[in-house]
């Protein structure tokens, strides 16, 4: 498309200026949020389609400087020059980001961009009183300046700044995204060295980065379904793969379940490079095929269990290797769980298929089987089984219900010789499927998000049940999970129920263990003292089970300290049981804090607590846990003895 008088050729400009309209449009219609990433690319769109579209008027101004004025000429180049110079410095400022992982690098990388293009800008600024990168003469037109090359040697610098950044981080980047970007900057020298030579053809800095930017945007578009910690498909793209299944193949899911722990305990350097490294491991293994589903788990596709079972072998080694190697720095070894799953053009559903290798993954978890976990008829039969369990809790938790109830187990005082209070039990019973127990179902509630429910309607009919027995029942202990210990409305909803079945905050025991405070520790603290201060009373529950922590003890409002019955069976084995039992009770009594212990069922296992000097006791020795009317009739005839 020749333009005007001056020769010069603008096809390139409209069709750069075309196509970066269409790529703005769809960023625009892509994202709602943008991070840093997404920001870079935006501006490096805006400012190729507006240097392209100045670019074009400029040409004009430059046809027709005569019959224009030329301070709307210079005013038009110099926005051309302006925006000309800004696509690149995006660009350069993205390939910082991508390539470091440390944000001081990062802050470097920016500065020495945003200071070569703050030192252009100004040179651009004043080239209107100088006349250094170009001017308009009233008879001679367009005429170019002495540092009339000014952008390509910008283009350089951004081309070799690029480079350097991805070169010298190299280890960092998935092998795809490091060849990209080693890529970009000898497309642009091809266009840059078009326009030096031809200067009459439009491939200005324009032109030559719009090939940079479409390359960018080749990246864009394929970190949208890469994972670029890893270099692997995300899991978005494993749900199209599946869809689109015409034969037989096989699906490979590992998790790695105290990644979270090993994550904080590593620097940032550090755990890129293991992330980067579990990429390439299983992209080794599974070209094509292999995914990253979120932080700590991995997913690939097999042609047949027999090749899928022994790449799974060479990943549990690799793995293994590198708990070892992890194991020099910080002293937590993996923890990897894996399943697989046969797919077909006929089950190529992908939440189905997910459905049942999480719950073929838990049960790995539960039972610690750590051997590839093959999905069999059993598995499926209990997987029908949860979701049978699961529309019985949606259709029965509630206030009325008589299947989901609340069973009691009486707590025995050694002070008062009697039951002075009990511990509430959910229970889910005579269902379709029988009674069931409260393993089974609260794994359910768990895993399909009706664990909250669960312990709020649990609540409110341990408070009916002080309500209708207030003459003989005088406080009741039930569990409080992390979920309704972490819900904003808490506080509100345990008194509100509280009130409404005219009780005292007397009569209710909360208790909590002390997983809840390992990502909440402050939100639930705040709740455990409001509510405390209201006069609800706290129980540490099962003290002794691996996550114990006396600082918790101590700074969190507990009255009583269950110790589990782990600690009693320890007392069994030796006196040195005995004597540290003993020592643990007495340090929380002179704490000021009572001790129940739980799982006493044995006279020999009485008698060791008693001596211990413990104040409660709770355990089968003494009652089994009862039906609501069987607890009534329990506590009745011992209020009729005494």
């Amino acid at each position: 498309m020749e333009f005007g008088a001056s020769n010069y050729y603008i096809l390139g400009e409209v069709v750069t200026a075309a196509m970066s309209l269409l790529l703005i449009i769809n960023i625009l219609l892509t994202f709602s949020r943008y991070d840093r990433r997404q920001r870079l690319f935006l501006y490096a769109a805006i400012s190729t389609f507006l240097a392209s579209i100045f670019d074009i008027l400029s040409v004009f101004c430059i046809s027709f400087y005569k019959q224009l004025p030329l301070g709307l000429c210079t005013f038009v180049t110099t926005l051309y020059f302006s925006f000309l110079m800004l696509c690149p410095w995006a660009i350069s400022n993205y390939a910082v980001d991508i390539a470091n992982s440390i944000s001081k690098n990062i802050k470097i990388g920016f500065s020495i961009n945003g200071s070569v293009f703050l030192l252009y800008s100004i040179i651009i600024m004043i080239n209107i009183k100088t006349g250094w990168i170009f001017r308009f003469d009233p008879e001679a037109g367009y005429i170019r300046g002495p540092l009339k090359n000014t952008t390509y040697a910008l283009t350089a610098f951004y081309s070799l700044f690029i480079e350097y950044s991805v070169i010298r981080n190299r280890k960092l980047l998935a092998r795809r995204i490091f060849w990209l970007f080693v890529a970009y900057p000898f497309i642009s020298v091809v266009f840059v060295a078009f326009q030096f030579f031809y200067p009459h053809m439009i491939f200005t800095g324009v032109a030559s980065f719009s090939s940079v930017l479409f390359a960018y945007m080749t990246i864009q578009s394929y970190l949208i379904e890469i994972d670029i910690a890893t270099g692997l498909m995300t899991e978005s793209r494993l749900r199209k793969r599946i869809a689109m299944q015409k034969g037989h193949s096989v699906l490979y899911v590992f998790t790695i379940d105290n990644i979270n722990f090993i994550q904080a305990s590593m620097d940032v350097a550090e755990w890129n490079k293991m992330i980067l490294g579990l990429g390439e491991l299983f992209s080794t293994q599974f070209p094509h095929e292999a995914y990253h589903l979120s932080t700590n788990r991995f997913a690939a596709i097999g042609k047949t269990l027999d090749e899928v079972t022994a790449k799974s072998k060479i990943i549990t080694n690799h793995i293994e290797n590198l708990s070892k190697d992890i194991n020099s720095i910080i002293p937590i070894p993996f923890d990897c769980y894996s399943a697989v799953i046969e797919v077909s053009h006929e089950e190529n559903d992908y939440d189905s298929l997910m459905d049942i290798v999480n719950n073929m993954l838990v049960k790995a978890k539960g039972e610690h089987l750590h051997n590839l976990q093959f999905c069999d008829e059993a598995i499926l039969v209990e997987r029908e089984r949860k979701r049978y369990i699961y529309r019985i809790l949606k259709r029965e938790l509630t206030l009325e219900s008589e299947q989901f109830q609340v069973w009691f187990q009486p707590i025995y005082s050694l002070e008062k010789k009697r039951f002075t209070y009990m511990e509430a039990l959910s229970r889910l019973r005579g269902t379709e499927l029988g009674d069931i127990s409260p393993v089974e179902f609260v794994n359910v509630a768990e895993s399909r998000g009706l664990i909250e429910r669960l312990g709020f309607v649990a609540f409110e009919k341990v408070c009916k049940f002080i309500s209708e027995n207030r003459d003989i029942v005088d406080a009741v202990s039930i569990n409080f999970s992390v979920y309704q210990m972490t819900n904003p409305n808490l506080i509100k909803n345990v008194l509100e129920t509280i009130q409404h079945f005219n009780l005292k905050p007397e009569n209710i025991i909360m208790e909590i263990t002390e997983s809840i405070f390992i990502d909440n520790y402050a939100l639930v603290h705040d709740n455990m003292v409001k509510l405390s201060q209201s006069g609800i009373k706290f129980y540490l529950d099962d003290f002794g089970t691996g996550y114990s922590n006396l600082t918790n003890v101590v700074a969190l409002p507990f009255s009583t300290i269950k110790l589990d019955r782990s600690l009693v069976l320890m007392m069994e084995e030796n006196e040195r049981g005995v004597q540290l039992f003993m020592n643990l009770v007495n340090t929380f009594k002179d704490a000021g804090l009572n001790i129940l212990v739980e799982g006493v069922e044995t006279n020999n296992q009485n008698n060791l607590v008693e001596k211990a000097g413990v104040n409660y006791i709770q355990g089968f020795l003494y009652s089994r846990p009862l039906s609501p009317q069987d607890c009534i009739e329990v506590l009745n005839r011992e209020k009729a003895r005494n």
